[in-house]
């Protein structure tokens, strides 16, 4: 194991979440206006780490405007759970920015780079996506009747799952990696201790907080279940990300993580899915 990662990890936790728990639940004031606005901040540093990797393999991307029309997503989607705006206007906003990002390339291509069109068009929507759009539904925990312990839950799902594959992964897992083309490092043993880490949360939620988690014990476990194999292959998918442009890290912004995209890479695919199977058991 490599001490000096295991220990940047551990101290992360320590100093992250302390720091995430004060915002959830000592500042909840305007629909926890506070945390979302670092989801924001997260989604705009996430952009410029996918425009990097883009950029690493040599293709064009709207530099500046897609990662600040990125940024934009969790504020318009916190004003509509807030009710300061219609509901459709989030969609509408969506809409709105892929837009402009084809305004863009139409307005200011030439005979020059009109090759690139194509590249350039796929790429900055790519940048302008991932992945903002995703971080956006961690704002939509902020609409739940229980929000600061929903969101804490997610958390709590999410984090779990990714530092119990890590550790039973380096420590017990080199005999079973999966030699994955996308991850070669991946190992059976981390997956299935990933899993356990969530359901682990999920347990102490149940016991310490039922009201927060589905009243059924089968529907919790499968709903903890669902979003601890969304976890793993939204890790899978940024893998495969960084291994396309031959980077290690997806930046240097966070101590024993990488980059940004390096930490909320989890939460890409959980987090629409946690919220979808929230409503749709009831909470």
């Amino acid at each position: 194991m490599n001490w000096k990662t295991f220990l940047s990890r551990i101290l992360l936790i320590a100093v992250a979440f302390p720091v995430i728990g004060a915002l959830i639940f000592l500042l909840p004031q305007l629909h926890h206006l506070a945390f979302n606005l670092l989801v924001a901040g997260a989604s705009v540093v996430g952009a410029l780490e996918t425009r990097a990797l883009v950029e690493a393999r040599k293709i064009p991307t709207a530099r500046h405007l897609a990662p600040i029309l990125a940024g934009t997503f969790p504020l318009v989607t916190w004003l509509q759970t807030a009710g300061y705006v219609p509901a459709a206007v989030e969609w509408y906003w969506l809409a709105g920015t892929m837009g402009v990002i084809l305004l863009r390339a139409v307005f200011l291509s030439d005979d020059r780079n009109l090759q690139g069109f194509l590249s350039f068009v796929s790429s900055s929507l790519f940048v302008l996506l991932y992945p903002a759009f995703f971080l956006s539904w961690i704002v939509r925990f902020s609409g739940l009747a229980e929000s600061s312990l929903s969101i804490l839950l997610f958390l709590g799902l999410v984090f779990g799952n990714d530092m119990s594959a890590y550790f039973a992964g380096t420590l017990w897992g080199r005999a079973t990696r999966l030699n994955l083309p996308i991850s070669p490092q991946k190992t059976a043993v981390g997956f299935i201790a990933g899993i356990v880490g969530s359901l682990i949360i999920f347990t102490a939620f149940q016991l310490l907080a039922p009201h927060v988690v589905p009243e059924s014990l089968p529907l919790g476990i499968l709903l903890t279940v669902l979003v601890g194999v969304a976890v793993i292959l939204g890790d899978l998918v940024e893998s495969g990300l960084k291994r396309s442009a031959g980077v290690k890290d997806s930046g240097i912004v966070i101590p024993g993580r990488g980059g940004m995209l390096d930490s909320v890479d989890s939460m890409v695919l959980s987090a629409p899915l946690f919220y979808g199977l929230l409503r749709l058991f009831g909470r």
